[in-house]
């Protein structure tokens, strides 16, 4: 998906999902254009394999901001600490270069973002995520572009397994 954001003009991203922040950083340090929003509330949650416990999420989250300690004290990227389905009410539709679904990989879930996310990218930008090769994801996805008409492109970053739709004012 790299090569459709404009290294020259200020990107503004959303990332659902941002577990230590590596994922986050990485787009960050390729972007020096990026201001990235961070979704993600680190509580315990049932995924596509078993329980994320509390615990685990807690620490994530330190990770996360021990991760992104320069971003955040430049104000590059900002943590919403929610799930997505709250954070909805705090972004503008049709405002966001690109939104990164990377969160929970649930069918249900992954198709809600999908869904719920697409109006937030703007006209010419990019809805994308991780984990294309997961079955949640796989049939979500599937289920998603029939229902927007469009294919995705498989893609290599910012991580492997990744994908994305272009957003066009034929395809809103």
């Amino acid at each position: 998906m790299y090569e459709h954001l404009d290294r020259d003009k200020k990107l503004l991203g959303v990332e659902i999902g941002v577990a230590e922040g590596l994922n986050s950083k990485r787009m960050l340090d390729e972007f020096e254009n990026l201001t990235l929003i961070g979704i993600d509330p680190f509580e315990g949650y049932k995924d596509w394999w078993g329980y994320v416990s509390a615990e685990y999420m807690s620490e994530r989250e330190t990770l996360a901001k021990e991760n992104l300690k320069d971003h955040i004290e430049s104000n590059r990227f900002t943590l919403l600490k929610k799930y997505s389905d709250s954070a909805l009410e705090d972004l503008e539709d049709g405002k966001y270069d690109f939104v990164y679904v990377d969160g929970d990989h649930s069918y249900e879930w992954a198709l809600h973002d999908m869904n719920k996310y697409w109006n937030k990218v703007k006209d010419g930008g990019i809805l994308c995520g991780h984990d294309r090769s997961l079955d949640g994801v796989r049939k979500a996805l599937e289920e998603f572009t029939a229902t927007i008409g469009k294919n995705f492109t498989a893609s290599e970053n910012p991580q492997q397994d990744s994908w994305y739709i272009i957003k066009t004012g034929s395809n809103e």
